[in-house]
């Protein structure tokens, strides 16, 4: 068996409906894994559902913005090898229009839900000792870029709880990473377009040596920092940007 097999795990994958939540969750399937996936929409889980192995795949629906929806779904969890928190909003805003409930809105998804459903699940016992969490943040944590003091601060946020994570859940093996990819096809990147225009995204797309990545360009690596592959990894920032920040 390969260290990046998954057979017998169990991962919860957030933000499971679209994008990379959803190539995490098909991946985690081909390696073997069991998925527990969560999103806002029923409807739409059920549709993920469809599309993968039923004996490995249980779905719960959850708003983990809002903490009894989400300490709602905690107890409902099996118990977990691995979570990798792929769900995840974008706000572009300049310092001007800036606002605290933006503000708010933006850091209840990226960071707080996040943060505190892995200290649920690490308190009550629902992630295994050795079990592995993956935050996915992004490049824009580690850089600055006009608009984006919302988004990269949430995002910088998070890979820094991160860190501290990492060193204190050592003791129970429990390994924590961030995961940060650059710009990807999918809803966000749609989204992002409709705001800049296409031609400022092609132009941006050209920053990028192997251009814009895909969703399965990231499930890739939250695969391997999920997997025994990476057991001697914790506390640090993979990045996964087709070359952007090398420049």
């Amino acid at each position: 068996m390969s260290d990046f097999d998954l057979t017998g795990k169990t991962i919860l994958v957030t933000g499971a409906t679209s994008g990379i939540g959803l190539a995490i969750c098909r991946a985690v399937q081909r390696m073997g894994g069991g998925v527990v996936a969560t999103g806002r929409d029923r409807e739409r889980l059920d549709e993920v559902g469809r599309g993968l192995t039923a004996e490995r795949f249980r779905s719960l629906a959850a708003d983990l913005v809002e903490p009894a929806s989400r300490d709602a779904m905690a107890a409902e969890l099996p118990k977990l090898d691995g979570i990798v928190h792929g769900a995840g909003a974008l706000a572009l805003s300049p310092s001007g229009f800036l606002s605290a409930s933006k503000l708010r809105a933006l850091e209840a998804i990226n960071y707080e839900a996040p943060v505190l459903l892995t200290s649920t699940l690490v308190k009550s016992g629902t992630l295994k000792p050795g079990g592995s969490v993956v935050f996915i943040t992004s490049i824009a944590g580690l850089f600055g870029a006009k608009g984006h003091i919302l988004y990269s601060g949430s995002k910088g946020a998070l890979a820094a709880a991160g860190r501290s994570l990492a060193i204190e859940l050592a003791s129970k093996r429990i390994r924590v990473n961030s995961l940060a990819p650059g710009m990807v096809r999918s809803g966000m990147a749609g989204e992002a377009a409709g705001k800049l225009g296409d031609e400022a995204m092609a132009a941006h797309e050209r920053e990028y040596p192997l251009g814009f990545g895909s969703a399965e360009d990231v499930a890739g690596p939250a695969v391997f920092l999920v997997s025994d592959a990476a057991k001697w990894i914790t506390g640090t920032t993979l990045v996964c940007d087709g070359g952007f920040t090398a420049r």
